[in-house]
């Protein structure tokens, strides 16, 4: 496994330009016939995260330590390549007016910003529908305060070219992307800031061609993608559309997130798709929406790497508190229940295993 922070790198247009010719060129030796490299990569995801209405820290310290909702996992996340999580809502130093008195404000104090590097999490996703709650000074606040963690981000910036930009980690010439998208959003975007919002029918043409331009110069693809229709376990068909769409362009994984409730998982020749691993960090009191857990992926070590396992370690969000903690076996048998039945409509299997985790794999002939 590599060291992780040495080769975690954040592309922008120029960096991974030189990353396409130095895969180009290593495409045209004979080493890429070579047998697979022992060495693969393991990524975690979880879904939406947000601290509104907990209590506050201490200080940042505290956040650190006993106080961390993330600190039940912060071990998975260490032992990972990558680690990935959406923060969901905004960690800024004023509420933002627009929330009034909606019950959207799922906003939090800045202190909380420095949770997710102190629990090991490598790359704090920003593109979701609440992305804009606070306009253009909200979008760079809340990048501020997450960077200054030291912890990596995507999905949100001061320019286009930084919001849309991959998070790409990679190793003897074979990469990983992690591409931010979300197809939601609250507030009409507005200058000054971006975030990797593709909307309509032409946002998911032009996403697809970022999934396919990536796959071209050898990447492994993972679209970290915000969208669907909240507290549904099953996926509509636009959203399977959709998801479809992206790993007919290339990708290798789709990671979905906003329903706030877990859906099913569909295997799509060699590659898979969540359709929504729901919260982990929130507020929700309703049991199905206390129901999360750890998405867990093997990568092998070719060239590029071939998806190799898709599992779930399932938590649950504790009341009060709302932090998610290993789920009992019970607990996880009901997790497992219940993806078994979002599953069944894309012929997946699901099975807990006797490690604690749940496995997804295809009873549907490979492409």
């Amino acid at each position: 496994m590599m060291t992780k922070g040495r080769f975690h790198t954040a592309l922008h247009k120029g960096a991974l330009a030189l990353l396409s010719a130095l895969l180009l060129a290593a495409g045209s030796t004979p080493s890429r016939a070579a047998p697979p490299a022992s060495g693969g990569f393991s990524l975690c995801f979880v879904g939406d995260v947000s601290f509104a209405g907990r209590r506050l820290p201490a200080s940042p310290a505290a956040a650190a330590g006993q106080d961390n909702p993330l600190a039940a996992f912060a071990a998975l996340f260490a032992a990972a390549d990558l680690a990935v999580a959406n923060a969901e809502g905004l960690m800024t130093s004023e509420r933002p007016p627009a929330y009034g008195e909606s019950r959207l404000d799922i906003g939090a104090a800045p202190r909380w910003a420095g949770v997710f590097a102190a629990a090991h999490v490598d790359v704090v996703g920003l593109a979701n529908n609440h992305s804009w709650d606070g306009g253009a000074a909200g979008v760079l606040e809340n990048r501020g305060n997450l960077a200054a963690t030291g912890v990596a981000l995507i999905g949100a910036g001061a320019t286009a070219e930084e919001a849309e930009a991959p998070y790409v980690i990679e190793r003897d010439g074979r990469c990983v992307a992690v591409l931010p998208a979300t197809l939601k959003s609250n507030r009409r975007p507005e200058g000054g800031a971006a975030v990797a919002y593709y909307a309509g029918e032409a946002g998911l043409d032009r996403l697809t061609g970022r999934v396919r331009a990536l796959r071209e110069r050898g990447c492994f693809v993972a679209v970290s993608l915000h969208l669907g229709r909240e507290g549904v376990t099953a996926a509509p068909r636009s959203v399977v559309a959709a998801a479809r769409r992206l790993v007919d362009a290339g990708a290798g994984l789709v990671v979905g997130h906003h329903p706030h409730v877990l859906q099913g998982v569909e295997w799509r020749g060699d590659a898979a798709i969540a359709y929504s691993l729901g919260n982990f960090v929130f507020t929700n009191r309703t049991p199905l929406k206390r129901q999360t857990g750890v998405l867990a992926v093997r990568l092998s070590g070719d060239d590029p790497p071939r998806l190799l396992e898709v599992a779930l370690v399932p938590a649950i969000i504790r009341v009060p508190g709302f932090a998610p903690t290993p789920a009992t076996p019970r607990e996880a048998g009901a997790i497992a229940e219940a993806l078994t039945t979002a599953s069944r409509p894309f012929k997946t299997r699901v099975a807990l295993d006797p490690d604690g985790r749940i496995r997804f794999t295809s009873t549907a002939t490979r492409d």
